[in-house]
């Protein structure tokens, strides 16, 4: 099976924000499996997270998050900062600029939020699924068009690896000093 195939289903890239219970007072992740089941005035999200993650632990917890929609202009530090290290040791947070809203962290330069509660959880072979209702959307004020998984991947991924070794390396740098 050609699993590169699924890269040609479209979604979008998102940082997912949670109050952590392991080290940090906040953690996240980025997250591509989000998908709107339901509109109206009650809309329903999926959201999917790798098991092994702090995330979902942190989520089932405390069954809120946000999702901080990213644009396609986005630094690709971003992504890297929140795909490439773990919260249970790392404050993700603290190397990008964000905001608190609800009491959970969400991405400055996002084009949208969603504060979304868990109503269902369920256990995938690598995944854990969680059903949501969004508490509260806003707009953000970045216009650029949603950045997608796809675009990623061609345009972004070696950006995004570059410039997390350099942080690291500015950290070491640093620590010498």
């Amino acid at each position: 099976m050609d699993l590169t195939a699924l890269y040609n289903l479209s979604y979008g890239l998102y940082v997912l924000g949670v109050r952590n219970v392991n080290g940090c007072e906040y953690g996240g992740c980025v997250v591509d499996a989000v998908a709107q089941v339901s509109a109206g005035s009650a809309p329903i999200v999926i959201v999917a997270t790798m098991k092994n993650n702090n995330t979902p632990v942190c989520i089932k917890q405390f069954n809120q998050f946000t999702l901080s929609v990213l644009g396609e202009m986005i630094d690709p530090f971003v992504i890297a900062n929140f795909g490439f290290q773990s919260a249970r040791t790392e404050d993700k947070w603290k190397n990008v600029d964000h905001v608190i809203k609800d009491g959970l962290p969400t991405f400055s330069d996002a084009i949208a939020y969603l504060h979304c509660n868990v109503i269902e959880t369920k256990e995938l072979p690598t995944h854990t699924m969680f059903t949501c209702e969004i508490l509260d959307a806003w707009r953000g004020t970045n216009n650029s068009s949603p950045l997608i998984y796809g675009d990623y991947l061609r345009e972004m991924r070696p950006a995004s690896a570059a410039a997390f070794k350099a942080f690291k390396e500015a950290q070491n740098n640093t620590k010498i000093l």
